[in-house]
């Protein structure tokens, strides 16, 4: 269509055209920006690569010894090197070393990261909190807390660990505070921060905060608190199981329970009345049972629920001072079918797993 027709021809049809050629032009521009940006992606990846390689070596030869003067930290180098460096303390599980600090002050790292913080992307701004936890300068307690309530898990429980290495006291309230606040945090994060804490540090405010729960957050907490301090949850244990009220609270103390002294409490529970409870409870008894205990799982391989029965007998191999010839004897000496068949059905599972 030449511009001449173009002219004689209706509203509508030079609509159609100059909207064509619009799209037509947006495209090549859009096409253009997407490969502009492409290949700067690729340039910053590039630059963050070779920063790796170059400083991963030197990293890793300080630890061992080596003294040499690090060479200068440049912009572009700086999230190759806060990777290498937040790597570095990984196997440390959350301390860290003279020798790696002494690479953070040669560089000045602690500085570098600030600017970081106000104006980074998001993971650079995660990695930046990991970096300044593993620098546990108390300076840096104030800037980090402000990311432990950030929308984002991932930042909030970075932070959350960064201000447990960073001053462990003043972290534990603002952690215990936040586990019960922040359920979209992973428990296995949780867990993971609460086991590099000194259980000196953590398992008062932990206790406090279990007992103060409601009824709906007390299960969580003392699975945290159980896995931190085994001491310091055996009488809470002991005192929910004695009352035997909530059934998710009694259910959560036989998985946490530790301690052979505390199986009086347990013992009772063998004869629930529903009967999830009493197939934990012969899971509890079955990993911390004492001689004697092997009479009352015993007692369940007759149990109406199929469950209860497989795990009364599961508990009864798993007790060292019971064998294959205890089970057999003690399968010969039942009269109820189900008793037997369970049984057999629990030491060819043995078999088969030896066998694997």
């Amino acid at each position: 269509m030449t511009l001449g027709t173009l002219d004689d021809a209706a509203p509508i049809v030079r609509f159609a055209f100059w909207l064509g050629v619009a799209v037509m032009v947006m495209t090549v521009l859009m096409l253009a920006v997407t490969l502009v940006m492409r290949r700067s992606a690729l340039r910053r990846l590039r630059i963050h690569e070779l920063a790796v390689a170059r400083w991963r070596p030197l990293v890793r030869a300080q630890p061992i010894g080596a003294s040499a003067a690090l060479p200068e930290l440049g912009a572009q180098d700086m999230s190759g090197f806060i990777r290498v460096w937040n790597e570095a303390h990984e196997p440390l599980r959350g301390s860290n070393t003279a020798d790696l600090a002494r690479i953070a002050s040669e560089v000045g790292l602690e500085a570098r990261l600030q600017p970081i913080l106000h104006s980074g992307g998001f993971h650079d701004r995660v990695v930046a909190v990991v970096a300044l936890g593993h620098i546990r300068n108390s300076t840096s307690f104030a800037r980090v807390a402000g990311f432990l309530d950030d929308r984002s898990p991932i930042m909030s429980l970075c932070a959350a660990r960064a201000l447990m290495q960073i001053d462990p006291q003043r972290g534990v309230q603002q952690l215990v505070l936040r586990i019960v606040q922040r359920t979209d945090w992973s428990q296995g994060s949780i867990a993971a921060i609460l086991q590099e804490c000194a259980e000196a540090d953590v398992a008062g405010p932990l206790t406090e905060a279990t007992l103060q729960a409601d009824s709906a957050d007390r299960p969580r907490m003392l699975r945290f608190l159980a896995g931190v301090s085994p001491a310091a949850a055996a009488p809470i244990i002991r005192s929910w199981l004695a009352a035997a009220g909530d059934e998710e609270m009694i259910s959560t103390c036989l998985q946490v329970i530790t301690n052979q002294a505390d199986l009086d409490c347990v013992r009772p529970l063998l004869a629930h009345p529903r009967w999830h409870l009493r197939m934990q409870a012969a899971v509890t008894v079955g990993r911390l049972g004492v001689p004697g205990d092997e009479q009352k799982l015993v007692e369940l391989l007759a149990d109406r629920q199929w469950w209860v029965r497989y795990r009364a007998a599961r508990a009864l191999v798993s007790l060292a001072f019971v064998g294959d010839v205890r089970m057999r004897a003690i399968q010969q000496a039942q009269r109820d079918s189900y008793a037997r068949d369970i049984i057999e059905h629990v030491l060819a599972e043995r078999a088969i797993g030896d066998m694997a």
